[in-house]
């Protein structure tokens, strides 16, 4: 593929990313996380039932991935955790499909969260996500074939039985949810989700442990696609750092 079609690489990689309709945090925290230059596409999805959409989300990845054409990405990624639904084996032979007719490397946002944990030796989850009961109960089946284990969850008071609701909570409502986690037995907090704003709450935490949302893997994972095992793991420690660049980067798109 012809890398100069990138005007030139003057914004550097570009990335392709692919968020469900209607999410309005995906895009700008995987902005900040990489610095990149992305290409978007929108998942859509007509019904009105929660688990009939996400699975059409799925679905969707294709026709998303053909949308961009013969753009020069160096790797693209999924921003929904629906996979859950599916479970991690057939999620990597479907991305192993979708990546052998792009051409370049396409991750799911739980695919990221796996290899994050793989790298960092991460085995126990506390979970912060105001998911419905069912989804709850599908993300633990998820991560438990995965080797991963969720030791605690939070959630907000509602049942939110439409997961589109999602895209209306604020920092407020991650902080609520942090309140309200026991994450004693847990190696590291997961803020999962790709819609819920989480980037100000890792900025501020004071848990003692390592915090880090669905973007942070995804944002991650993209950057050091074309990476060796090392190169991979080095790349999530770094987001994972105080001195991590996309701090600097929140702090400008934030409003005064």
């Amino acid at each position: 593929m012809d890398r100069s079609a990138n005007n030139g690489g003057v914004y550097g990689p570009l990335l392709g990313l692919i968020t469900p309709m209607g999410n309005p945090c995906a895009e700008p925290e995987l902005s900040i996380l990489t610095g990149a230059a992305l290409l978007t596409a929108r998942a859509t999805a007509p019904s009105a039932d929660s688990r009939t959409r996400l699975g059409d989300y799925i679905d969707a990845i294709g026709p998303a991935l053909a949308s961009f054409d013969l753009a020069p990405l160096t790797a693209a990624g999924f921003a929904c955790t629906c996979y859950y639904l599916r479970g991690p084996e057939a999620e990597a032979r479907d991305m192993a499909a979708h990546t052998e007719r792009a051409g370049y490397p396409v991750i799911t946002a739980t695919e990221a969260i796996r290899a994050m944990c793989g790298s960092l030796g991460l085995s126990r989850l506390a979970l912060m996500a105001p998911y419905p009961a069912w989804l709850v109960d599908e993300a633990k089946r998820y991560f438990s074939a995965a080797g991963l284990g969720i030791v605690a969850h939070a959630g907000l008071p509602a049942d939110l039985a439409d997961t589109r609701k999602i895209y209306r909570l604020s920092a407020a409502d991650v902080a609520e949810l942090a309140d309200r986690l026991d994450h004693a037995a847990a190696d590291a907090v997961l803020i999962g989700g790709t819609g819920m704003p989480s980037l100000p709450f890792v900025v501020a935490e004071q848990l003692g442990k390592p915090v880090f949302s669905s973007n942070m893997a995804l944002a991650s994972a993209l950057l050091s696609a074309r990476m060796d095992a090392a190169g991979r793991t080095e790349g999530f420690r770094r987001i994972l750092s105080p001195g991590a660049r996309w701090r600097q980067r929140l702090g400008l798109w934030r409003p005064d």
